[in-house]
C-alpha cells in the first residue's frame, strides 16, 4: 500500500473513531511514507490521538511534526 492510501485508511479509521487503529496506521507503516506525504500522515495520527485524548502520543507525534513544519497551528499547544 501506498503512503497516499495509509494516509486515507488513517482518516477513515479516525472519522470512525477508531483513534488508536488509526494511530498505529501511520506509526506502522511509517517507512512508506515520503516527503510529500509524511506530513499529512503524521497529522492524522496527531488528529487520532489528540481526540483520544492521548496527549502523550500527541506530543510525540507533534515532536515529530515539528521537524518538518513547526509552523503547523494545530500542534503548537503540544510541543
Amino acid at each position: 500500500m501506498s503512503g497516499k492510501k495509509h494516509v486515507l485508511e488513517s482518516a477513515a479509521l479516525r472519522g470512525k473513531g477508531k483513534f488508536s487503529e488509526a494511530v498505529a496506521e501511520i506509526e506502522d507503516n511509517i517507512k512508506s511514507f515520503d516527503e510529500v506525504t509524511i506530513v499529512p500522515a503524521l497529522l492524522q495520527a496527531f488528529y487520532a490521538a489528540k481526540a483520544a485524548g492521548d496527549v502523550q502520543k500527541a506530543k510525540e507525534i507533534a515532536g515529530k511534526l515539528a521537524k518538518h513544519d513547526p509552523d503547523i497551528p494545530s500542534i503548537k499547544e503540544f510541543l
